[in-house]
């Protein structure tokens, strides 16, 4: 009888873009005794590729594999992580922004270049690149970046140069994000600098043969994590259009965990706050219908009469006539003010004669 081989072989790619290292090597060490799977790591100007292989006896088996190797990755390296597959940092990035209708301009044809190489390899690119047309191909638009360069940005601070170039590229470019990138080939530093939204975000590097590259990749990896709301730790920040110092950046409040709770109780305590309002002047406790009691009163009907006593008759007007009590009196019985001047028929006097008439009668009150 012929063993079963595992022959099926299932393969995924993870990247990545300036991973924690130390993070990457601890995760690779705890998966490597994990059999039937295998990894190979490439990187290149920043971007690290982490190639999974599974082998099984079945297609979902492997794919299986495969799935939990990557969950650990992406759980271990955290943003760094921007996708799976196939597809470049461009790609990602441009699908991102398509998601949010955004779109970005860079400042100069340099930077224009740089860029233009990396959306040129996805057909995403077209949807939030316009390579130059309408604005570092155009001469009105380069001399309102120039402007914006001698009005905001000191000469020869290549920081506040490229912060003030990006910014006006979003402004003058009608983009979501600016981006510029100096220092290429000086053999000293590149600076790059991202605007977005009043604040403008830069890094620099040493300058060498794959600067460019790594330049314009780390545009790309600046405008995924801001439209993504991701942590940018790499990045100094500034304010746009300031006078700021490269050692004196901007730091963002981390945000309270205690934030959202207190949110939703301030929420809940004036919606309880309003529903006790709301009770307390429509409904009250306790009472009677006749003393303002739980149900409200009609303001035409609520005027309350007390029927009109008994006349008891005098003892020489024939006291003691049959059938009329002297003591008697008719119940105390609500009337309605337009209904007050009705007069209760009181017993019959035994003066008049009637006494052996109506003595038998009983008096009832016109709604009884």
């Amino acid at each position: 009888m012929q063993s079963m081989e595992k022959n099926v072989e299932k393969q995924m790619i993870i990247r990545t873009f300036e991973p924690n290292l130390d993070e990457l090597k601890k995760t690779a060490r705890q998966l490597a005794h994990m059999q039937d799977v295998s990894l190979n790591l490439y990187g290149q100007a920043g971007e690290v590729l982490i190639v999974v292989t599974a082998r099984a006896f079945a297609q979902a088996a492997a794919t299986e594999l495969t799935e939990s190797v990557a969950e650990q990755f992406e759980l271990s390296l955290g943003a760094a992580v921007y996708g799976r597959g196939k597809g470049s940092l461009a790609y990602f990035t441009a699908g991102e922004l398509i998601e949010h209708e955004a779109n970005i301009a860079a400042a100069d044809n340099a930077t224009g270049a740089l860029l233009a190489e990396e959306f040129g390899r996805t057909k995403r690119g077209p949807s939030v690149f316009d390579f130059g047309e309408g604005s570092y191909r155009d001469r009105r638009y380069l001399e309102k970046v120039r402007a914006a360069e001698e009005r905001y940005a000191d000469e020869d601070d290549l920081p506040q140069t490229a912060a003030a170039r990006a910014v006006a590229a979003a402004k003058y470019g009608h983009a979501d994000f600016g981006a510029a990138v100096l220092g290429v080939g000086s053999g000293e530093y590149v600076y790059i600098a991202v605007a977005h939204k009043g604040y403008v975000y830069l890094r620099r590097l040493r300058d060498g043969d794959t600067a460019g590259k790594s330049a314009a990749l780390m545009s790309l990896e600046l405008v995924r994590r801001l439209i993504k709301r991701l942590p940018v730790d790499n990045a100094r920040m500034f304010k746009a259009n300031s006078d700021f110092a490269w050692d004196e950046p901007l730091k963002k409040r981390a945000a309270s965990p205690y934030l959202t709770p207190i949110i939703i109780l301030a929420v809940l305590l004036a919606a309880l706050v309003v529903a006790c309002w709301y009770f307390f002047t429509h409904y009250s406790f306790g009472g009677d219908a006749g003393s303002g009691g739980a149900l409200p009163v009609n303001s035409a009907a609520g005027v309350s009469t007390p029927a009109q006593p008994d006349q008891t008759p005098d003892a020489g007007d024939g006291a003691g006539t049959p059938g009329v009590s002297q003591s008697a009196s008719l119940p105390d019985v609500s009337m309605s003010a337009s209904t007050s001047d009705a007069s209760v028929q009181d017993a019959p006097d035994a003066g008049n004669g009637a006494g052996g008439q109506n003595g038998g009668d009983t008096v009832r009150h016109p709604f009884g």
